[in-house]
């Protein structure tokens, strides 16, 4: 299987990389109900979540923020910032992730759930 085909990670959540470039990355996330990330953070580039359908939640961590998107919503998480999506709705939910300007990395953070108010 290439980047270009769906890859289902451990917790049911599929990813399609579309655009993987040393200074930017395109991927389709479908993210089932209940599921999330882990807390993590880059330390180079800055997301853009772009809802295509369902709801996704986005949660930084210091400073602490909750944004709830809806198809056609889009937010930004700065490089450095400390964050997670969790698909709280009912439905699957399908949505874009642009990353960049920078060098990609995957940084995981112990955040307890009880440090940051849940959707």
């Amino acid at each position: 299987m290439d980047d270009n085909e769906a890859k289902q990670g451990a917790r049911g959540i599929q990813r399609q990389v579309v655009i993987d470039t040393p200074k930017a990355r395109f991927t389709l996330y479908t993210l089932p109900p209940g599921r999330r990330t882990s807390w993590h953070f880059h330390s180079e580039v800055a997301d853009w979540y772009i809802c295509q359908e369902g709801e996704l939640t986005v949660m930084t961590h210091a400073p602490d923020n909750i944004v709830t998107l809806r198809a056609g919503g889009m937010t930004t998480v700065p490089e450095g910032t400390v964050h997670t999506t969790i698909n709280a709705g009912k439905r699957t939910c399908r949505f874009a992730l642009v990353q960049g300007p920078g060098a990609y990395d995957f940084n995981t953070v112990d955040v307890p759930d009880s440090s940051v108010a849940t959707p």
